[in-house]
């Protein structure tokens, strides 16, 4: 299993009145990771749009907050693949700021058609490269 590391930095505009990176920014985070990772295997998000004509939709999230991170902290966000069949997968991810894990979290996806909007098999183009 491949890990992957996304690192980026808390701007002060994801903290609520405490300074504390509001619960709503962490599925952005992994968004950000998603489209890290498509890019590392050939395929970003406008690279599948347009030569294959296919979407990728969250199906469902999961977070769980261990640790504050706060405005200026760096995340160093480590996430994989970790389950994949013909029309599913799912990434887990895992957010650290410096050695210390502040949040966990796992998605899960399909890929669409674009024109009728109807989940599909994972392209095989893609499905090689997420190997």
């Amino acid at each position: 299993m491949m890990v992957l590391e996304y690192l980026r930095k808390v701007n002060f505009y994801e903290t609520d009145a405490q300074g504390v990176v509001h619960h709503s920014n962490y599925p952005r985070y992994f968004e950000e990771a998603r489209g890290y990772y498509l890019e590392s295997v050939g395929f970003p998000y406008p690279k599948l749009r347009e030569q294959l004509n296919v979407d990728v939709v969250l199906l469902s999230l999961s977070v769980e907050y261990l640790k504050p991170v706060r405005f200026g902290d760096t995340l160093s966000i480590k996430f994989s693949l970790v389950q994949s069949d013909s029309y599913f997968f799912k990434f887990k991810y895992d957010v650290f700021v410096e050695s210390s894990l502040c949040a966990v979290g796992e998605t899960k996806h399909c890929c669409i058609n674009r024109e009728n909007r109807k989940v599909i098999k994972i392209p095989k183009e893609l499905k090689e490269r997420m190997k």
